[in-house]
């Protein structure tokens, strides 16, 4: 007998109703999102320029951001945890990157080599444990594949190493391991693209020893310090000096993926946070605190393939770009950078942590009133949530059922807070999340919680399984 026809014959699907109560409250507030939904839909896939970016019943649109607050089409000001997946670790026009911007407001959006970009470097060769040399891009995907590409040319070989549950671009070489599998994330991607690259159990100490011992055509190691996209489960320390170790050894380039860990767990970065210096590191997101920049930094050896001056028995990689070097976001990252190194000197990022530790405490509190399995990972000013009673770890989460998590993030828009968006799960706190702001969205959570039918439908789920 099916579940559904079960829970028919013996009352209501609290599930399906806690949707139901949901929906019609955001349908409810947001009008002016719902016409925009209708009209993007005729031009753009899923009326959205990204997979994240959509949710049911539809996305919100946003005309402004200031501080920590996002303001939609109708008006309302949320409270915003998600930060455009994680860039404004600053908040929204954040005056020390709208003045660094201003001020060459009359240099035009993109000439040639400007000057900017080389106080820019410096700023970053000084902050950056590994930064001898820099070269910026785009964004983090063109990071990732212009450092794995000098990987390459530096060590003449072909794989390339990740872990299951890291995320590391869209390019199609590392649309594969997002789970505890080699599945590929989604349709288009072809076999072929991803037969150099390996995948290993993050944190398995047995496992990397074996595997990096047993073959000699390992070009780079590349890890998230934080395992974001499994779930923010981290990285041991432990680890990730024996992996500084043995790639070391025998060779092999190891790389950080700091395009989310970059300055949200430190001015540093992750390599700095945890002591291990990496040989290439890939930047983007906080860097430029919203605009769109993204950068290789790293061993002055490694990158002279990079080089046009370098000795004709060095590998030339090419890599180039037309938006490389745009005023506005050199300008922003510069400034942003700035701020940074401020706020690590006046203990602005220890307290921003306390606050978001306090926060999680208040969440626990409130899952924990309503009877409801709850479970949080934070790093630094970094959170995921889960809704289960299963004993926490990647494996188990892996394939764990987060719609009634999605219903709860839908249902906080409706009280003002966007502490993620539906189907996410991704929390980004900013430097602007006060007291105030943090103790404005536990009260949501609970009133939520106690709004909507949550822990009828939290039971239902469990009894289901």
């Amino acid at each position: 007998v099916m579940v559904s026809e079960v829970r028919t014959r013996v009352g209501k699907d609290w599930v399906a109703e806690c949707r139901q109560q949901i929906a019609a409250d955001y349908r409810a507030r947001t009008p002016g999102s719902f016409e925009l939904f209708k009209r993007a839909s005729k031009v753009l896939p899923g009326g959205a320029s990204g997979n994240l970016r959509y949710f049911a019943p539809y996305p919100l649109y946003m005309k402004s951001g200031d501080g920590c607050h996002s303001i939609d089409v109708d008006g309302t000001s949320y409270i915003d945890c998600f930060s455009c997946n994680g860039p404004l670790l600053l908040g929204h026009r954040h005056p020390a990157v709208t003045g660094a911007m201003a001020e060459l407001a009359d240099v035009g959006s993109l000439v040639v080599n400007p000057e900017i970009m080389i106080r820019c470097a410096e700023a970053l060769q000084r902050v950056i444990p590994c930064a001898e040399r820099v070269r910026f891009l785009n964004s983090g995907t063109e990071a990732v594949m212009s450092a794995i590409r000098y990987a390459r040319a530096y060590t003449g070989k072909d794989k390339i190493v990740k872990f299951y549950g890291h995320y590391h671009g869209q390019d199609d070489q590392f649309l594969l391991g997002l789970g505890p599998s080699r599945e590929t994330l989604g349709a288009g991607v072809p076999k072929e693209a991803v037969a150099n690259t390996l995948t290993l159990r993050c944190n398995d100490s047995v496992g990397l020893e074996e595997l990096l011992s047993s073959r000699d055509d390992i070009a780079a190691v590349i890890i998230d310090p934080a395992m974001h996209s499994g779930g923010l489960w981290g990285v041991d320390r432990d680890f990730l000096i024996q992996l500084r170790t043995q790639t070391q050894a025998a060779g092999i380039v190891l790389i950080f993926d700091e395009v989310i860990t970059g300055f949200r767990m430190g001015v540093g970065g992750a390599q700095a946070y945890y002591g291990v210096t990496p040989d290439l590191t890939t930047l983007a997101k906080a860097m430029a605190a919203g605009e769109k920049l993204g950068a290789v930094v790293g061993s002055a050896e490694i990158m002279r393939v990079a080089d046009p001056l370098a000795d004709e028995c060095v590998p030339r990689v090419f890599q180039s770009g037309t938006g490389n070097d745009g005023t506005m976001p050199l300008a922003a990252a510069l400034g942003a950078i700035h701020e940074y190194e401020r706020l690590s000197r006046s203990g602005e990022y220890e307290a921003l942590w306390a606050r978001v530790e306090r926060l999680e405490q208040g969440l626990k509190e409130a899952f924990a009133g309503q009877g409801i399995g709850f479970h949080v990972n934070r790093l630094c000013s970094m959170m995921q949530m889960f809704i289960s009673d299963r004993s926490p770890s990647y494996e188990a989460y892996a394939d764990i059922n987060n719609e009634l998590l999605d219903l709860l993030y839908l249902a906080l828009l409706n009280e003002g807070v966007m502490l993620s968006l539906p189907t996410s799960n991704h929390i980004y706190f900013s430097f602007m999340h006060d007291q105030t702001a943090f103790d404005a969205t536990i009260s949501a959570v609970r009133t939520v919680l106690a709004k909507y039918p949550f822990a009828r439908a939290y039971q239902q789920q469990i009894e289901g399984n």
